[in-house]
């Protein structure tokens, strides 16, 4: 089958919807069922020259480059533009399936469309999202979602999402879990890591983008009553660019003096992160709302004990391999980090079982997955 991969995302910084792009690709190059086609200009062009995708099998891999200006093609990208592929290269290559890999851009062609959805944040915390992304999101994700032959969802808790608020059948959504790079493995040396980002032995650590829903502030108070509670040693380190909305959490840092214990770091690549997560105490994610979480997935990979919040599709991931606490208590997110970094029992124990938990989620096995909805499509399966 000929399969059309929307892989604008690798344009930017490394998103997770970036690494999901990366990985898929990787994996379903490996088929020999499928044909991929993915990019073209620029992006066919960065793909060649810095390796972003670890192609196994390079002749099952077609890096498009259009006859159309790139300018061209990334303003049609823009949130008041609807997006396609031109026309003439879908046509020529017949395309089987487009994937649309990023909420929305179902592309008006004959080829049957799936769009995968990683999460409603824009619906069910409005009030967290950034402008643009709300502006663009309503217009674009309930008419792709509506015009699309399937839909696939990053967790049970996103199908739920998309069935109640975007009035979807259940049958038009297949729910495929995303995985944690093959990177992101323990890393037993970690001393050149923390001195380049001059970091402490001793860290409590945080991955994603600065915004609302991540609840950094609830991270931030749970973290202060630790120190004042158990006079824990331990620093907070967050790590991740900033997103939007995300004035009041520097300001909370110094109203309660903590500039010297809590580490921005602000962006940092792929690359590096394993070591990061190798070194930390423990892993929180307090986040009130994730499609997926995959940062939680990472850390876990890297047999970092985690605590995550006990809402939306966080304890789908975690499971019984960590600890789950409800968001808005900041006093029991104190006693759980406390419990973890003050017992090196507690904390194996809690390594382990992440790891072994994390061995459920794989690309292998999200590939497989996805290659099923296509099937499923295209009526190859019953």
């Amino acid at each position: 089958m000929n399969v059309f991969l929307d892989a604008q995302s690798l344009l930017g910084t490394r998103s997770g919807i970036a690494r999901y792009v990366e990985c898929l690709g990787s994996q379903l190059s490996k088929d020999t069922g499928v044909n991929l086609f993915l990019a073209f200009n620029q992006l066919a062009n960065s793909i060649r020259e810095n390796h972003v995708l670890e192609i196994k099998r390079d002749f099952h891999l077609h890096l498009i480059n259009s006859v159309y200006p790139y300018k061209v093609i990334r303003r049609l990208c823009k949130p008041n533009f609807f997006y396609q592929m031109p026309y003439d290269i879908l046509a020529k290559n017949k395309a089987d399936i487009y994937h649309g890999t990023n909420f929305t851009y179902t592309p008006s062609v004959k080829a049957k469309s799936i769009i995968t959805i990683h999460d409603l944040a824009y619906m069910r915390y409005p009030e967290s999202t950034s402008d643009r992304i709300y502006k663009h999101h309503s217009n674009w994700v309930p008419f792709s979602a509506r015009q699309c032959d399937q839909i696939i969802a990053v967790s049970q808790q996103t199908k739920s999402d998309i069935i109640e608020l975007l009035n979807i059948p259940e049958n038009k959504v297949d729910v495929v879990y995303h995985a944690a790079g093959d990177n992101f493995q323990f890393v037993p040396y970690t001393a050149s890591i923390l001195e380049k980002y001059n970091l402490p032995e001793k860290y409590i650590l945080f991955v994603g983008t600065l915004e609302p829903r991540k609840n950094l502030l609830g991270l931030l108070k749970a973290f202060y009553l630790l120190k004042k509670e158990y006079s824990c040693s331990e620093k907070l380190v967050i790590v991740g660019a900033k997103g939007w909305k995300f004035t009041p959490i520097f300001e909370w840092v110094q109203e309660h003096y903590l500039e010297e214990e809590v580490i921005f770091t602000g962006f940092i690549d792929d690359e590096d992160l394993p070591g990061l997560y190798s070194a930390a105490s423990v892993f929180v994610m307090p986040s009130i709302y994730e499609g997926f979480g995959l940062p939680l997935l990472e850390a876990m990979q890297c047999r970092t004990p985690v605590i995550g919040s006990n809402v939306s599709s966080i304890p789908e991931i975690i499971g019984e391999a960590g600890m789950l606490l409800a968001p808005d208590d900041p006093m029991a997110w104190a006693e759980g980090m406390y419990g973890i970094v003050s017992d090196s029992t507690v904390r194996e124990t809690y390594s382990q079982l992440a790891f072994e938990r994390s061995k459920q989620f794989t690309w292998d096995k999200a590939a497989a997955e996805t290659k099923q909805v296509y099937e499923k499509v295209l009526g190859n399966l019953n």
